[in-house]
């Protein structure tokens, strides 16, 4: 039988669908936990007319990890491995999007964190957390 080396593609991918399910799974779940307190500060985030700091740092760790995953998906090709990275790539987008269009961003969060429906946004996140985890783990 021969050995699972480090560098296997199923490593790589694996590891990448267990990280975005773990993020999705912690942010939700932490929402849903302290839903007043968490929102609370995002509505204090978005109040502010300019971009908060701690806002910077969230698209510099998604652009590192897309980054990993195209790596993975060039160099030790999956076939499953497409829906991580594009999963990852269109997050890069949308934060990169964000960025550079933060007013108009900053207004459409501020209604969401406003709405008394935004949990239904934190259950949706479990679902696809949980789709991840699952992918993670039955077909890498």
């Amino acid at each position: 039988m021969p050995q699972r080396v480090l560098y296997d593609a199923r490593v790589w991918f694996r590891a990448l669908s267990f990280l975005i399910a773990a993020a999705l799974l912690i942010k939700a779940t932490v929402a849903l936990a302290i839903p007043e307190r968490f929102y609370a500060a995002r509505r204090k985030q978005y109040a502010a007319d300019s971009m908060p700091r701690e806002l910077l740092v969230p698209p510099v760790i998604v652009l590192s990890v897309t980054s990993a995953a195209w790596y993975a998906t060039l160099f030790h090709y999956q076939p499953w491995g497409w829906i991580v990275t594009g999963a990852l790539t269109l997050l890069a987008c949308a934060s990169l999007h964000n960025l550079v269009r933060w007013r108009r961003h900053r207004a459409a969060m501020s209604k969401i964190v406003s709405s008394p429906k935004v949990t239904l946004v934190d259950y949706a996140l479990i679902v696809v957390g949980v789709g991840f985890a699952a992918l993670g783990w039955l077909v890498y």
